[in-house]
């Protein structure tokens, strides 16, 4: 092989392997994830459940590692876990790590399939009144850059107001109709 037709082949190689690596380790998007509180506004010590939900964006490409954390703000104090998918067998397993005294928790997904969603959710209690911004970590993985962090508010107002019967609702009818009748003679 002469040395023009040795140059030539490795140029080609190069262009080859400069193909071949750019579409085989493309990166994979960054996985989603979203937060809600439900019922979004409680009464003082009112309780709320917060959902946590990490979707996998890629149709095709599986997430390894899938990770994220959450913790309470002021206000708001977490309960327990009541239910979740994150580190099930339905993600290929992982970890689920709850500390209500420091009012954190984790989750660690092994893997998210393609298109797979999985979910965590917690029980909390509103103790000040107010307004609360709940903003988790960003969700990360093992394929792909971190993904946004997820955030929602959890209101909670002062003692609510007790309802009525519907005998207290026609005793209190009909005293006002007696107090109206009383005053409308006189």
């Amino acid at each position: 092989m002469n040395h023009r037709s040795l140059r030539r082949a490795l140029v080609m190689a190069v262009l080859i392997s400069a193909f071949l690596t750019g579409t085989a380790f493309a990166q994979a998007a960054s996985a989603v994830i979203t937060k809600s509180f439900d019922p979004a506004v409680v009464a003082l010590n009112g309780t709320s459940i917060a959902t946590i939900t990490v979707t996998n964006p890629n149709a095709a490409v599986p997430l390894t590692n899938v990770q994220f954390s959450d913790t309470m703000p002021a206000g708001i104090d977490l309960i327990t876990q009541t239910g979740g998918t994150c580190s099930t067998l339905a993600t290929g397993g992982g970890m689920f790590s709850i500390n209500p005294g420091t009012e954190t928790f984790s989750s660690t997904s092994s893997v998210l399939a393609g298109g797979q969603s999985c979910t965590i959710t917690v029980r909390v209690t509103g103790t000040v009144i107010g307004v609360h911004l709940n903003t988790t970590s960003q969700v990360t993985s093992d394929n792909a850059p971190p993904g946004v962090a997820a955030s929602a508010t959890l209101t909670v107002g002062g003692d609510s107001v007790p309802a009525l019967s519907v005998w207290m609702l026609m005793t209190l009818a009909a005293v006002l109709a007696a107090a109206a009748a009383i005053k409308l003679r006189a």
